[in-house]
């Protein structure tokens, strides 16, 4: 009887934790997924059509075809010519180490944020993984070039899981100590009356 007593917080606490590490990766929001290029700013965000109606930033949950979505914060990008890649996140010191090798996806340069300052096009990702969005903007006359990166995971990485895992351990740490407080709580003794 008192390992059932253990057991079920320690149970409802593991699910209660996992349920909690999703909320979390699922309520991210654009305004907080911002990424420095040059000395101006983009916002980064990403969604997956017909899957969920979430939107993410660093952790996008399953594979699949996904929609990159950009946002300048300034009008001084939409004048410049905008290369945009996805690279596999492999440890590189630098974005331009085996560049090509390590490119999932390229955009070539074009004005793509002229109009509304914002642009988007989908990957389909086919392998969990961490990834970098690189943007690099350059001006008409060559004389500016500014470059940004933002990191992002996409399926079950190894970061996931230690999120995930954290979350359970408190959530069960919580769940323990709020059993211990009620089993070293005083109880009427049998046969006595209380009051």
């Amino acid at each position: 009887m008192a390992r059932k007593r253990v057991l079920v917080p320690f149970v409802v606490a593991v699910c209660l934790g996992a349920g909690a590490a999703r909320a979390q990766i699922r309520a991210e929001h654009p305004r907080h997924c911002v990424m420095s290029v040059g000395p101006t700013q983009m916002m980064f965000s990403a969604f997956q059509e017909n899957r969920t109606d979430a939107i993410f930033c660093r952790h996008v949950p399953t594979l699949g075809p996904t929609m990159i979505i950009l946002d300048a914060q300034q009008v001084e990008l939409r004048e410049m010519n905008i290369e945009i890649r996805v690279l596999r996140n492999v440890g590189q010191k630098d974005w331009r180490d085996d560049l090509d090798a390590n490119t999932v996806a390229v955009l070539p340069p074009k004005k793509y944020l002229a109009d509304k300052g914002t642009t988007s096009f989908t990957h389909d990702f086919v392998s969990d993984g961490d990834y970098i969005a690189l943007v690099r903007a350059t001006s008409d006359d060559g004389a500016k070039e500014y470059v940004g990166q933002y990191d992002f995971s996409v399926g079950e990485t190894a970061e996931w899981y230690v999120a995930l895992g954290l979350m359970s351990l408190i959530g069960a740490g919580a769940a323990l100590g709020m059993w211990r407080r009620r089993s070293k709580a005083p109880r009427p003794e049998a046969g006595k009356r209380v009051g």
